[in-house]
């Protein structure tokens, strides 16, 4: 039941803790939901709710890293005992969990959560790619305000297809790529690049992010 070797230290937790809290802050797909409520009033409502989700998510996770010890990693229908490596990766840690509480009826089920879950954050991370390239690049910087919105829809189209076309490479390049580690970075990129201000919400005015 020890730790492994992803976190070796206290600075180090304390570090992921904090990369993973600021973080979600600061992911795109997130940061998209102010700029979807009329007020300020609808804006905490939308973050309380997507703070009660996300808290939710980061429990289950110590549920199904203990899960993964005692369920999956002693079993050798699942696992390799001795080396202490799972059949199929490590990235399956969850679903050979759900199969062995309740066999393939909930690893059928796990499974296709997982991948609605990982197509809707992908559709929102497109969304928000094709976004910030045609208008915040494209329409405002480039173009200083001055691009008609149908050049606008078009470079969001192309953008749209480029970042697909980037994503399954970088999918394939980096397949063998323990998924924690991964999301590790974008966490961390996403908390050093993005901060919002939350106190901006508290006190009724519009939030704006800030740079770190």
């Amino acid at each position: 039941m020890g730790p492994g070797g992803f976190i070796k230290d206290p600075i180090s937790a304390i570090s992921f803790g904090m990369a993973l809290m600021f973080g979600t802050a600061g992911l795109p797909h997130i940061l998209m939901r102010f700029f979807t409520v009329p007020d300020a009033k609808e804006a905490r409502k939308s973050v309380l709710w997507a703070t009660t989700w996300i808290g939710y998510f980061y429990v289950l996770i110590f549920i199904i890293g203990f899960g993964a010890i005692t369920l999956v990693l002693t079993n050798p229908e699942y696992a390799d005992v001795v080396k202490g490596t799972l059949n199929g990766g490590g990235n399956m840690a969850a679903v050979r969990v759900a199969q062995a509480v309740g066999g393939n009826v909930f690893f059928g089920f796990i499974s296709a959560v997982a991948f609605a879950t990982i197509l809707a954050v992908v559709a929102g991370l497109t969304l928000s790619g094709a976004s910030a390239v045609s208008h915040d690049l494209y329409a405002t910087v480039f173009m200083k305000g001055k691009a008609d919105s149908a050049k606008e829809l078009q470079v969001s189209r192309y953008t749209t297809i480029a970042l697909g076309v980037i994503a399954v490479v970088l999918g394939i390049a980096f397949q063998k790529q323990n998924i924690a580690f991964m999301v590790a970075l974008a966490f961390a990129i996403a908390a050093s690049a993005n901060f919002l201000c939350y106190s901006c919400l508290c006190c009724g005015k519009t939030a704006r992010p800030r740079a770190l």
